[in-house]
């Protein structure tokens, strides 16, 4: 396979291995070996990646090319119905101002990306605190 697929879902998120790694319970350091193919995937990490990015387990390990099953795609739908409002508003939109939307959700992004990081080191410094 040439390109990793939990890389690619992750960068299509603009996620960084740090914030995966959190999301799934695991380190940044096993995030990193799984893209590069260093080691197998534990199968509970596989699932949680698996539900994390609602694809199916098989699309992972590149068994599949189909992303979802009947269920995976049923949810997807179910959620997409909620956003549909949103989608015709942006399709409204002129191509400078859909430009614009799109740069101030990559910031909110960012910026829940860096809260999220600031507050799981705050625990592992309150945690390192409580242990001494």
């Amino acid at each position: 396979m040439a390109e990793n697929r939990i890389r690619e879902l992750r960068k299509s998120l603009n996620m960084s291995q740090e914030t995966l790694a959190n999301k799934i319970g695991t380190t940044q350091q096993a995030v990193s070996r799984m893209e590069n193919n260093a080691y197998d995937i534990p199968s509970d990490i596989l699932i949680k990646v698996s539900k994390h990015f609602n694809v199916t387990t098989d699309y992972i390990l590149g068994i599949s090319d189909t992303k979802r099953d009947y269920n995976g795609q049923y949810r997807m739908n179910q959620e997409m119905d909620k956003c549909y409002d949103i989608v015709l508003r942006y399709q409204n939109l002129s191509k400078i101002n859909q430009k614009t939307l799109r740069f101030i959700l990559e910031r909110l992004e960012q910026a829940q990306r860096e809260c999220e990081e600031t507050s799981t080191k705050e625990v592992d410094k309150n945690a390192e605190d409580s242990n001494m």
